[in-house]
């Protein structure tokens, strides 16, 4: 649950974008730079709804961030068409997939900015939906490349290292 950073200096006011890492107080625009926020490995610094948050982030959980309102639809096509075709492919083998991505439709569907905290399991259903949207319509592919590989990079990152 992301939590609002109060001003520094009259302790009321919210921190506010201003520039890349930089934010002003709302109420008496006090300055701060992305610096001035100390957060612990497992937190990160999130910008909702135009106020600065800090926001927990668990042990293997990847933050993604969208930067288009269609990225949530995107992936809800295709988690949505992955869903389908379980009942006659391989997409999802087990039932505890099958209800990630059902959950996380719902969550797509509920929130469409963002940011999003995924699962290490979450981002293995969704890495799976992508592969079966692609493989059954290709041009899809290209439609969001950018957004994708950052859902393929974080699901590679939430993967502890294998031993050897």
């Amino acid at each position: 649950m992301p939590v609002p950073i109060l001003c520094h200096v009259c302790h009321e006011g919210r921190y506010a974008p201003q520039g890349p890492g930089l934010y002003a107080c709302r109420s008496c625009g006090n300055r701060a730079t992305a610096a001035t926020f100390p957060v612990q490995s497992d937190e990160r610094l999130v910008v909702l709804a135009g106020v600065l948050q800090v926001l927990a982030v668990p042990d293997g959980h990847q933050v993604i961030t969208p930067t288009r309102r269609c990225h949530a639809p995107h992936l809800g096509a295709g988690l949505a068409l992955a869903l389908r075709l379980s009942r006659t492919q391989p997409v999802y083998r087990r039932p505890e997939d099958i209800a990630t991505a059902e959950s996380l439709l719902a969550t797509l569907d509920a929130d469409e900015q963002g940011p999003w905290v995924f699962s290490p399991q979450q981002l293995d259903v969704l890495t799976r939906a992508m592969d079966a949207r692609n493989a059954q319509l290709p041009s899809t592919a290209r439609q969001h490349p950018d957004f994708d590989a950052a859902i393929r990079a974080a699901h590679t990152r939430s993967r502890p290292p294998h031993p050897g």
